[in-house]
């Protein structure tokens, strides 16, 4: 039984989408028996796709979950794009045809069944687009990489919302396992890399190690957070930290560094070495980190890295929200 705060919502779709809905497909099919086809070119065959689609996503979806099995994004995305274009397409041409039988029969009900029609198109678009644009905003930021995990080929489900990470059974390129197989706040498998953290200090690593290397990076406005950590065996790259401030960090900086590490982000609280900051949102000067977390400021865009001399690894973390 639904909560009752959610009745309007229920209602809504009730009304605005599925009677509407219902409206149009017995006018479609109306339209059909009434008008010889010459009267109602088109409408036949965008009809039958639109329902074959519909039938392959929402069906398909069924039948597949009968046997522990689900769509992928890409194969969801496409088919979900396709019925709402050819949705579109098969309630206009109900809209042109349906006034032309009603009107052979009841002259004066013409511009009813004209006006009955397009509001029902309106309505049952609107909703629908409604409805799959949340649904859309909920799934557009995950992201699926195939890989392998204890043996075996999976499906990773990235969640850029949460930062949960799911595998599940690969099937191939257009379905996976239903049921995840395990999850937890990293990825099961990445390719460690450098990110471009690189590029975005000035520097040549590439005589380190990678060590360590996540980004959460994703959704709407790109927010997340990119963490590296790259070991050197000699003490070389210290030759290239012109400019950078020693250790110990300031208080500030100490504060953003334990926010990485309680999102098991880990850059030890070294007091030998060299740190660099940027902070995006002064503009005055970058290099200053010492209000990155004013209060007046409603996210944080900000970098830290930090060259630890005793363990000569390099840590880099970059937050954005």
């Amino acid at each position: 039984m639904p909560h009752f705060t959610t009745l309007p919502a229920y209602l809504a779709l009730l009304l605005l989408l599925i009677v509407p809905l219902i409206v149009l497909t017995a006018l479609w099919a109306l339209a059909l028996k009434r008008l010889p086809a010459e009267r109602r070119p088109g409408l036949l065959p965008v009809g039958c796709v639109m329902f074959a689609v519909a039938a392959l996503l929402f069906g398909g979806e069924w039948l597949l979950g009968r046997f522990g099995l689900t769509w992928r994004y890409v194969p969801v995305w496409t088919l979900a794009l396709l019925l709402w274009l050819l949705g579109w397409a098969a309630g206009i041409l109900t809209v042109r045809y349906t006034p032309r039988w009603v009107r052979e029969r009841r002259p004066s009900w013409g511009d009813l069944a004209l006006g009955l029609t397009l509001f029902c198109l309106l309505a049952a678009m609107f909703m629908g687009t409604i409805a799959g644009g949340i649904w859309f905003l909920s799934v557009a930021p995950s992201r699926e990489a195939v890989g392998e995990y204890q043996g075996r080929l999976v499906v990773q489900d990235g969640n850029a919302w949460d930062g949960v990470y799911h595998i599940y059974a690969y099937h191939g390129p257009l379905v996976r396992g239903n049921e995840p197989l395990a999850w937890k706040e990293v990825p099961f498998f990445e390719e460690l890399s450098l990110r471009g953290i690189d590029k975005k200090m000035g520097l040549d690593l590439s005589a380190g190690t990678v060590v360590d290397s996540r980004d959460t990076h994703g959704g709407m406005g790109n927010d997340g957070e990119t963490f590296v950590a790259v070991r050197f065996e000699d003490d070389s790259l210290e030759e290239q930290l012109e400019g950078w401030e020693p250790l110990p960090l300031p208080p500030e900086l100490e504060r953003l560094r334990q926010m990485a590490q309680d999102n098991a982000y880990p850059i030890p609280p070294a007091k030998e070495g060299l740190y660099w900051v940027r902070d995006d949102q002064n503009q005055d000067d970058p290099s200053d980190g010492s209000h990155i977390f004013d209060g007046d400021r409603g996210s944080c865009n900000c970098a830290l890295a930090v060259y630890s001399r005793a363990a000569r690894t390099l840590y880099y973390y970059e937050l954005d929200t």
